[in-house]
Parts: C-alpha cells; sequence; structure tokens
C-alpha cells in the first residue's frame, strides 16, 4: 500500500525511460541543460556528466592581448577555489577546447586564471579522475603562450604514455608566427602521435628570407609528420617564398625527406594547401587513399607538370583554386630552361599537359573559371574521370 501511495506521488519525469532521458540530454544545449538540471534530483544527476562533458572556450577568437582580462575558462578555477575542486564536475570532462587568447598571456603581464585551471587540470589527469578523448588547442603565436599553457601541453605528453584504454585524439592549429625567427610548431611540447588533426602556418618576410631558415621550417615540418603518424585531416598554409627570392629552394634535398613524411601517413583522409609552400615549384603529393584535397596555391607551368603525372590513388574530393606565381617574379627563382622564362608571357603559347595519371575522382571543385590551369586540364579530366561532378564557386556560392 505504501509503495503504491510512493508511485502516485512521483513526477512523470521522474517516471521517464532512461533511454528517453538521455535522448532528451543529447538534444539539449548548454543553456537549456543547466535548467534542466535544476528540475529533480534524477535530472541533476543524469544531465550533469554531458553538461561537464566539454570545456570550450567562447566561440569568438579572443586575441592574446586580452586573454587575461576576457571572461573565458580561466574562470572555473576562481570558482573551484570557492566551492572545491572536488564539488566541480572535472571527472565527467572527456573534450578540452581552447581557442586563441585562452592559452596565452598578455603582454607585460601574468594570465590570472589559466595557470590555476592549468594547474587543476594537470591534478586530475595524473591522478586518474579524469580520462580526456579529444583535446583541441589554437595558438595565434605560440612565443605568448602562458606557463600553464606549457604545462598543460607537457602533462598530456606524458598522459599519453599511460596503459589507456583509449588514447586522447588531438587536434591543433597554430597560425603564422607574427615575427622571424619563431617556430611555427611547438614540437617539443605535443605527444605527435595523439595528433590527429594539423593545421600550421608559415610566415615569411621577402626581405628577411634565408636559406637556412627556408632549411629549418621544412625540416621542423618534415619532423612534425614523422612523429604524427596518426594524422587524418593536415592543413599547411605557406606564404611568401616565391616573392623576392634567388634562393634555390625547389632543389633542397630537405623537400625530399617532406614528401616522404607526407607519404607515410597511412591515415590521412583529408589534405588542405593554400599560399607558397616553400617553391611556386614544389608539388606535394597527398598519400594514397587520401579522399579529399584542397589546393589554394600561387604555382607555376612545373607545378601542374608535376600534377598531371601523380596517380592521386583513392582521391574522391579535389578542389582547385590556383594561380601563377606572377611573371614579374619568374627571373627570380626559375632557372633558364623553365618554361616559366622562356614561353609565359607569350601570347602564342598554348599550355598543355597532353595527359593526366588520376582516376576514379567523383567531385571536383574551383573558386571560379579564372582560376590558372591548363588549356586542355578540364577535357582530360572529364575523359579521364567519367560521371565526375563539377562545381563552380561564385562569391562563396557554389553553381
Amino acid at each position: 500500500m505504501e509503495s503504491e501511495m510512493n508511485q502516485r506521488t512521483l513526477s512523470p519525469f521522474e517516471t521517464l525511460p532512461q533511454e528517453l532521458l538521455s535522448s532528451i540530454i543529447e538534444d539539449l544545449r548548454p543553456h537549456d541543460l543547466t535548467s534542466f538540471l535544476r528540475v529533480c534530483k534524477r535530472f541533476y544527476h543524469a544531465g550533469r556528466p554531458r553538461l561537464w562533458h566539454t570545456l570550450r572556450s567562447p566561440d569568438l577568437p579572443r586575441s592574446f592581448r586580452f586573454a587575461a582580462t576576457t571572461p573565458g575558462l580561466c574562470n572555473l578555477a576562481a570558482i573551484s577555489d570557492d566551492i572545491g575542486v572536488d564539488a566541480m564536475g572535472f571527472a565527467y570532462v572527456k573534450k578540452l577546447v581552447f581557442k586563441v587568447g585562452e592559452m596565452a598571456c598578455t603582454q607585460g603581464g601574468p594570465d590570472r586564471g589559466l595557470d590555476r585551471l592549468s594547474n587543476i587540470l594537470c591534478d586530475q589527469l595524473v591522478a586518474g579522475k579524469m580520462e580526456l578523448q579529444h583535446v583541441e588547442l589554437c595558438w595565434g603565436d605560440f612565443s605568448y603562450a602562458s606557463e600553464g599553457a606549457i604545462r598543460l601541453l607537457n602533462t598530456l605528453k606524458e598522459y599519453q604514455k599511460l596503459n589507456l584504454p583509449r588514447k586522447p585524439s588531438i587536434m591543433t592549429k597554430m597560425g603564422h608566427a607574427y615575427k622571424r625567427g619563431t617556430p611555427s610548431f611547438p614540437i617539443n611540447h605535443f605527444a605527435l602521435e595523439c595528433i590527429t588533426n594539423l593545421e600550421i602556418g608559415f610566415y615569411m618576410d621577402d626581405t628577411l628570407l634565408m636559406i637556412e631558415q627556408a632549411v629549418h621550417d621544412i625540416e621542423l615540418l618534415t619532423n612534425t609528420l614523422k612523429g604524427a603518424r596518426f594524422l587524418q585531416r593536415l592543413v599547411i598554409v605557406g606564404e611568401g617564398y616565391a616573392g623576392g627570392t634567388e634562393c634555390p629552394i625547389s632543389g633542397l634535398p630537405q623537400l625530399e625527406k617532406l614528401q616522404d613524411a607526407v607519404t607515410d601517413l597511412k591515415h590521412l583522409v583529408e589534405l588542405r594547401i593554400s599560399g607558397y609552400l616553400f617553391h611556386p615549384s614544389f608539388f606535394l603529393a597527398p598519400p594514397e587513399n587520401t579522399k579529399k584535397v584542397t589546393i589554394k596555391q600561387e604555382i607555376s607551368i612545373a607545378w601542374w607538370r608535376k600534377f598531371a603525372q601523380c596517380p592521386f590513388t583513392g582521391l574522391e574530393d579535389l578542389s582547385i583554386d590556383t594561380s601563377h606565381v606572377g611573371i614579374e617574379s619568374v627571373a627570380l627563382w626559375a632557372s633558364g630552361d623553365d618554361e616559366e622564362i622562356t614561353e609565359v608571357g607569350n601570347e602564342d603559347f598554348q599550355f598543355l599537359l597532353g595527359n593526366l595519371e588520376i582516376r576514379g575522382l567523383k567531385k571536383f571543385s574551383t573558386c571560379a573559371d579564372w582560376y590558372y590551369r591548363p588549356d586542355d586540364f578540364a577535357d582530360l579530366l572529364r575523359r579521364k574521370n567519367p560521371g565526375l561532378k563539377e562545381f563552380t564557386r561564385v562569391d562563396g556560392v557554389y553553381i
């Protein structure tokens, strides 16, 4: 009798099947989830792991100059000081997302909250109280990384060495370095074998170009890729190597080692390249079975000749938005027998490939009809890839 009375006093929300309750929680936005937790004890305990699943920076990237004065994840450290770390939900955290600014300190001042939050996260990881599955980190310039950010990276590097049932997946985005001589990627601080998504940028002031710096950047990228053997997505943003330099970068043996490192990325699904990639004639072939390739580079005739010889085995989706490096700078980097010297600028010159090795392509897209390409490229591509779906983007819209 008493059991029947208790059953009648239960709220309909409290008698929801667990499967339905879990489905509702999955669809709630963070703001709605906080309200959901206040309904009853059952909802609180069911929804709390979901609320803490991801620690994410504000969606709008913040400049490193204001990192210490803008509210963000660092507020969690202050709350932990007030109520205690154990009362927080760090044990439920599976994913960390730090945007530009969260990992940096201000110029001339400390980051007031990140060091404390970093200490908490590191302590939780070392104690085995938190099991991370995914980490996303973004920087504009690693020289502004705070001590807390560096400690967190080093802790993650040691964390992946533990006998874990599942290694954390790391996505990192490194923008162009703001000053020359700054390493574009902090290779020594990362658990490279855990990186599955890497975006890395290079910046070069033409007036300061040195062959030693080019070699340094090529070797840095090569060593990074050698360590990141489980990489699934790679974005490389190059800039400034072609214009204003007479350095024979195209003949550097280090470029062959870079190609070997990329070829060995057996898990790579997507490759995106933009800007100058060390030299306008340097073509970086994707590894076999890469499904998607996006090329937005300033290139040369020699680059297209190498492109035509690449079979792109397993490729399904290709996007090209190429432009010629420019006739005015050709003499600075091309050899005397290059087509750029003998033919470009000749109004009667017809740029023909004659053949394409690429097969099995399903989708091809371009930015607009004016992108730089051989005169027979479109016909060859269609002939070698029957049933190809083509898209042209005009003003940001595919037609």
